[in-house]
């Protein structure tokens, strides 16, 4: 019999998006499955068609709880599951019916803990690209995963597209509560406790970019913030990331100055953020793999802050 695989959906004031979610769950042709439906102090319908859902399948786990953000709400089932694979959806999200099997079998052909898969990125109003590839899977190491993870050459930090053994938790690594890119401090960790990774290019996981969401939301004191702390427990693994040096500052790179282009001029932690990219530019600049974005971006830094958000901004509206 095929192993349980637990799947923790966060579900907040997403009563609009929520049945398209659960329903390509349910939909899954791997059926061996714990599906954790975590409201997390929803104020609209949400936890009421969590219920519903609960009733209509046996498989459905539903937890209700006072708003503590989205990886206190992951933390909170990944404390109570007992799949031995995890992975996770966002409730505005949805994934093709194969989403778990495409994953697990690149974990059983390659005996490792961890597997990845693409995703489709579309915003509200519209669906995701089709784009046809010649189908190509791979298994790496667990430190030329994080490179090439860093380098953002396959694919991102994103916790969803990936599932993990359940082992893999057991080491106390959960997600930073109260701050948003947690992604970016946790999924490095948890690929590093696997000997190796399997990957494929198939795009099974579909990714909504909304306007009013974490992620689609201007600029905020709380983003700022939560820059810093992921700033500082990345740097607390520098044992870990003192292998991938170059791709982790590369990654960075990208990370500050997605911060610097949303950031409103005269922000009191502008200084703070120039200081940041002044001691890694050099290296991204010289660093053929990073992104190209990252090696203009850190030229143009040479000439102050203004000049890169100008240049930036104008190639945006064109």
């Amino acid at each position: 019999m095929k192993p349980l695989i637990s799947i923790i959906v966060p579900v907040y004031n997403v009563e609009t998006y929520l049945a398209k979610c659960v329903d390509s769950i349910l939909a899954q042709t791997y059926t061996n499955l714990e599906i954790f439906l975590v409201n997390d102090g929803s104020s609209d319908c949400c936890g009421k068609l969590c219920d519903e859902y609960a009733k209509e399948d046996k498989r459905i786990k539903v937890i209700h709880k006072k708003n503590g953000g989205l990886s206190d709400a992951r933390n909170v089932a990944i404390d109570v599951a007992t799949g031995e694979f995890i992975t996770f959806i966002d409730s505005d999200d949805y994934v093709t019916d194969d989403y778990i099997m495409t994953l697990y079998s690149l974990i059983e052909k390659y005996e490792c803990k961890v597997s990845i898969a693409l995703y489709n990125t579309f915003v509200e109003g519209s669906k995701p690209k089709v784009v046809n590839r010649v189908y190509r899977e791979d298994c790496q190491t667990n430190i030329k995963a994080i490179e090439e993870m860093f380098y953002q050459e396959k694919y991102d930090t994103a916790s969803w597209a990936k599932l993990y053994h359940s082992s893999l938790f057991a080491t106390g690594i959960r997600y930073p509560k109260g701050i948003v890119y947690e992604d970016l401090a946790t999924t490095y960790l948890l690929i590093f406790q696997s000997d190796k990774v399997a990957f494929c290019n198939r795009r099974i996981y579909n990714y909504l970019l909304r306007r009013d969401s974490i992620e689609g939301s201007s600029f905020s004191s709380k983003k700022m913030d939560s820059a810093l702390k992921v700033c500082e427990l990345m740097e607390s693994h520098l044992d870990i990331l003192g292998k991938v040096m170059q791709a982790y500052q590369c990654r960075m790179m990208s990370f500050f100055f997605h911060l610097l282009l949303k950031m409103p001029d005269g922000y009191e932690q502008r200084n703070m953020l120039y200081k940041r990219i002044k001691a890694i530019r050099w290296s991204v600049l010289c660093n053929s793999r990073a992104r190209k974005k990252a090696r203009v971006a850190s030229l143009l830094s040479y000439f102050g802050l203004g000049v890169v958000k100008g240049v930036f901004h104008l190639i945006d509206r064109r």
